[in-house]
């Protein structure tokens, strides 16, 4: 998926470093929603504020809960030629939790 930056969120990977802490503060003060890193015109990283991330990774961990619901709905209906309990599974597979 490709993802548009505005100017002003590209930064080199030397000027992250030279000024690391100004970078940190614009993005803890809101004045910057993003920072695209590059190195040899390429992007390496995103730098985001952890509100952002956090509400990121819980949107991810949500749509991970809804997919495994999905399938359990999907595979609920179906019949199984060969169900296998975890423990007989664990068991053949010569494994222990």
């Amino acid at each position: 998926m490709a993802v548009a930056y505005e100017k002003d969120e590209i930064l080199s990977a030397s000027r992250v470093a030279r000024s690391f802490g100004q970078v940190l503060a614009d993005l803890s003060g809101k004045r910057r929603r993003r920072v695209a890193v590059v190195k040899n015109n390429h992007l390496e990283a995103i730098l985001l504020p952890i509100e952002d991330y956090e509400a990121m990774a819980e949107a991810l961990a949500i749509l991970e809960h809804l997919e495994i619901y999905r399938l359990v709905q999907e595979r609920k209906g179906k019949k199984h030629r060969h169900a296998l309990s975890l423990d007989a599974f664990l068991k053949e597979q010569r494994l222990a939790l």
